[in-house]
């Protein structure tokens, strides 16, 4: 049913909301409703399964060591989740661990998800035009020439999920290294520049033309979000294997203990 899969993430959103009371406290409230606390709409958007998932885990939270976990949760992980510190210059924690989005003998639980495979092209000019436009707000140096023109791009080391970790840009001025925490915001999708990269698990490779000059930029990847804890898609897919919420659970949130809190 997938009632479990609402269920697994209306106990997600409680024990991050819990694990965040106080953050914002000086400020007179505890989380934004914004995406940068994972998001909430009004009211008025709430629909009776959503409602009826909070209602049927009421009081339920996932902890660890008798603490609300940090229930971080993505769209669709690509077939491997994320370390909490590759999304976020964070602490690393027992249960945001790496862990394949699959059972044993199965396939990817997120692989229906349209976001599962992606593929972007850049013409070299709007991919320097990227780098230049929102490299510096992110803290991205630039050469002292500017960004000129690209040479090659290449992954230059990989985080535990296999995630981009430094991408190495070479360009006629130099180099420019763009950062795991900065890349998706930097390199934004071809043709929509106020659209950030899908995710940072992708292989990166360039086009050029019969001179050797690039021509193009091409990013293959999977996934859409930070890539950290609960797989929305995949939790989807295991519901309608047949998992209950607590076993979505700690197949994302390894090791956390589900407790009746109130």
């Amino acid at each position: 049913s997938l009632l479990e899969a609402g269920r697994a993430q209306a106990i997600a959103a409680r024990s991050y909301s819990l694990f965040y009371r106080g953050r914002r406290g000086a400020e007179g409230f505890d989380l934004y409703a914004s995406v940068e606390d994972q998001l909430y709409s009004p009211v008025e958007a709430e629909r009776p399964l959503a409602t009826k998932c909070v209602e049927t885990t009421r009081g339920l939270v996932a902890l660890s060591e008798g603490t609300p976990i940090r229930a971080n949760y993505c769209s669709t992980c690509g077939g491997v989740s994320a370390e909490v510190w590759e999304a976020w210059p964070a602490d690393a924690r027992s249960y945001l661990r790496s862990v394949a989005d699959r059972g044993v003998g199965e396939g990817d639980h997120c692989a229906l998800s349209p976001q599962y495979r992606w593929r972007e092209e850049w013409t070299a000019a709007e991919f320097a035009g990227n780098l230049a436009r929102f490299g510096p707000a992110q803290k991205v140096a630039i050469p002292a020439a500017g960004v000129g023109e690209i040479q090659d791009v290449e992954v230059d080391a990989r985080s535990r999920s296999g995630r981009v970790w430094r991408l190495r840009v070479t360009t006629s001025t130099g180099e420019i290294i763009v950062p795991a925490y900065s890349l998706r915001q930097v390199l934004r999708r071809p043709g929509a520049p106020g659209s950030i990269l899908r995710s940072n698990l992708f292989k990166i490779a360039v086009r050029r033309d019969a001179n050797g000059r690039v021509g193009m930029v091409v990013a293959s990847g999977a996934g859409s979000g930070h890539g950290v804890g609960l797989c929305q898609t995949g939790a989807l897919a295991m519901a309608r294997g047949g998992a209950k919420a607590e076993a979505i659970l700690t197949h994302y949130y390894a090791g956390a203990d589900l407790k009746q809190l109130y």
